[in-house]
């Protein structure tokens, strides 16, 4: 059996597992949130019922502004911790030995941090169907079809897929008898003399990032240059968004080209089997800084200051726009991070243009694009038919490259708000349920994206930003 494929389940089951039991373990609280043990395993439960492990080595940890070097070096002595990175925010993450809580309540009480935190490890988006589709259903429905006459993507746009790895020798996305690829290559860094092989790199940081080798990307989750994972999650997301079109092989991402060079997808793991919430901030500013103009997420972990700083960064300070899907619970809030305001929230509809009876949605979800029987890439050089809104949020990562591919003037703010005026409002919603939002739903949001109009409204250079419209922040 293949644990890896069915790990989304496992911790479903924890989660009904912890709901059935009365807890006689440990309680704890810490920061206002609350923590409990559950075989001997701490996880914490969020607004929206998810629950999420913690990772019982690391912390993070953000000093204040005025404590010194030496004093930092002083606390991190008498914790007997380990820095392990520090994120430009200046959260940096620390492991700890012994019990996590007095490592927790040892940064706390010295009264020099102004944050400290446990890290979560989370779960992906996905909903796995091992059904077969002999086509893809969806790009005819948000009329990509007709879109792909005009603009069918282009290599100068980039979009960071942060997830469990992207099989990047897959034909469909990185080289194959086409002789291009749709991969992300670091223009700044070495070529591996072997491109399938990340330890044939010449082993140095040539660009002086702190990344070594770093040609394809990074995988946060193991600490080395090969990002391309063993789990299917991200590969099946990067497909989404790029697989190569009119190649005469596989299937069609939104953004692959049409017979030459799509979108470029930045490889950016950040755990195989589920998403560490302690590397998660620094694959954020990791493809800030390396050009990234959209940062795709399909997955949830538990809330988290230094991931907070860190996607707040990447849309103020780099103007990326930051696309994450809503959570597969079925309830009527938005998981995290895509409840984050610097994030736009993205719910799933079926084949039915109807609301996916897994997808989670509310006040803050923004749009929606298809996220059943989607048929995408997947790892062994091959093909899937899966569901989640993972598959919903590539889509509108995808689009909005469309988008920048056309009009490369355009901010993030300004594109977040045209994706909003880009919709069908389908499923027979109250897309007016809210006064101060006319034309939001709670199911759907602004509506399930429309390819063609999205062009249209960023091909003429012109964006007015309408008071009718939630505001970016």
């Amino acid at each position: 059996m293949n644990i890896s494929r069915i790990h989304p389940y496992l911790l479903a089951l924890l989660a009904v597992i912890i709901q059935s039991t009365a807890f006689s373990s440990e309680l704890r609280e810490f920061a206002g949130k609350q923590y409990q043990r559950h075989n001997d395993v701490w996880v914490v439960r969020t607004a929206v019922g998810e629950v999420f492990r913690l990772d019982p080595q690391v912390v993070t940890v953000k000093f204040k502004a005025d404590v010194s070097r030496a004093a930092q070096a002083q606390l991190h002595a008498a914790a007997d911790a380990e820095v392990l990175r520090t994120a430009r925010t200046g959260f940096m993450d620390v492991r700890v030995s012994g019990d996590l809580f007095a490592a927790l309540q040892r940064y706390q009480d010295s009264g020099l941090v102004a944050s400290v935190e446990p890290n979560t490890l989370g779960q992906y988006h996905a909903v796995p169907d091992d059904t077969e589709y002999a086509q893809q259903w969806y790009p005819a429905v948000i009329q990509a079809e007709q879109a792909w006459d005009s603009n069918a993507g282009g290599p100068a746009v980039v979009i960071a897929v942060l997830d469990s790895g992207t099989e990047y020798n897959h034909s469909d996305l990185g080289n194959g008898a086409d002789a291009y690829e749709n991969v992300w290559l670091n223009p700044a860094e070495d070529a591996w003399s072997d491109p399938a092989d990340p330890d044939t790199g010449n082993g140095v940081d040539d660009d002086n990032n702190g990344f070594i080798d770093d040609w394809k990307g990074w995988n946060f989750g193991d600490g080395d240059n090969d990002g391309s994972g063993t789990f299917f999650h991200g590969t099946a997301v990067a497909g989404v968004v790029a697989a190569k079109t009119n190649n005469a092989n596989g299937v069609a991402g939104i953004g692959g080209g049409f017979g030459d060079p799509g979108l470029r997808i930045m490889i950016a793991g950040v755990g195989n089997n589920a998403p560490n919430g302690g590397v998660l901030d620094d694959a954020i500013l990791y493809a800030a800084e390396n050009g990234a103009q959209v940062i795709q997420l399909s997955l949830s972990v538990g809330q988290s200051n230094a991931i907070d700083a860190a996607l707040q960064m990447a849309y103020e300070d780099f103007n990326v726009l930051i696309v994450c899907s809503s959570g597969n619970g079925g309830g009527g809030a938005v998981g995290y991070p895509s409840s984050n305001p610097f994030v736009m929230a993205v719910g799933a509809t079926d084949q039915t243009d109807s609301r996916a009876g897994f997808s989670q949605f509310g006040t803050d979800l923004e749009i929606a694009a298809p996220g059943t029987a989607i048929r995408t890439t997947s790892l062994g050089n091959g093909y899937t038919t899966t569901s989640g809104t993972s598959f919903s949020s590539p889509i509108i990562s995808a689009v909005a490259g469309l988008m920048w591919v056309q009009n490369s003037t355009l901010t993030n703010q300004q594109v977040r708000e045209l994706l909003y005026q880009s919709t069908d409002q389908v499923g027979g919603y109250d897309y007016n349920h809210d006064a101060s939002r006319p034309g939001h739903s709670l199911e759907l949001g602004y509506g399930r994206i429309n390819v063609v109009t999205a062009l249209a409204n960023a091909g003429d250079g012109e964006v007015f930003l309408s008071d009718g419209f939630e505001d970016a922040p």
